[in-house]
């Protein structure tokens, strides 16, 4: 009877340590369910093949957005390239402030932002309006354009952008690509 007892306690025991070093693991690792984990740099060399897909990315968080840490930014090796990921609710709904200045690891669905004539003639309306051409500096890095100064200047870069990937690949917007985090673990 004794050793019955020993054994279930063992199994027991055993199953406990078991559930609980899996649930520390699936906590500590965004990158489960067999997706490889890919550098910023990477990321961008295939994000427009994987819109719609499940992605995980690692970098350095250099910035966080000032308005609730919705939005972080992540840099690979290229510091030219920055991956701004916004947190779904999903994820917490706001990255925290100890994400900036060490390494994330951000799981997270590609989204994809097209800029075309039209958006770019909504933005200049919405400006018209409200006067209000604010852009965060790593946002506007983000999209390539953090030398330039002003909200008309960044609308004349759009469309020599636009124009040039007109005459690249035909296709009249520019894109951009984000992850929707579902999920991230700072390093």
């Amino acid at each position: 009877m004794k050793t019955n007892f020993f054994l279930i306690l063992g199994a027991v025991t055993a199953l406990i340590l078991n559930l609980s070093s899996c649930k520390s693991n699936a906590a500590d690792n965004v990158a489960a369910n067999d997706i490889d984990t890919l550098t910023v740099d990477n990321f961008f060399a295939e994000a427009d093949t994987i819109v719609g897909d499940t992605a995980v990315v690692e970098g350095l968080c250099t910035h966080l957005c000032s308005h609730g840490g919705k939005k972080a930014f992540i840099e690979g090796a290229d510091t030219t390239l920055v991956l701004r990921c916004e947190a779904t609710a999903e994820a917490g709904g706001a990255f925290s402030p100890d994400c900036v200045g060490k390494t994330l690891v951000v799981k997270g669905v590609v989204a994809e932002n097209r800029i075309d004539e039209a958006a770019i003639v909504e933005m200049e309306q919405k400006y018209a309006e409200n006067n209000n051409g604010h852009n965060c500096a790593t946002d506007a890095k983000a999209q390539g354009q953090d030398s330039i100064d002003g909200f008309a200047a960044r609308m004349a870069d759009y469309r020599r952008r636009i124009t040039e990937n007109i005459e690249k690949s035909g296709k009249a917007y520019i894109s951009f690509y984000y992850l929707e985090a579902v999920s991230y673990d700072i390093r």
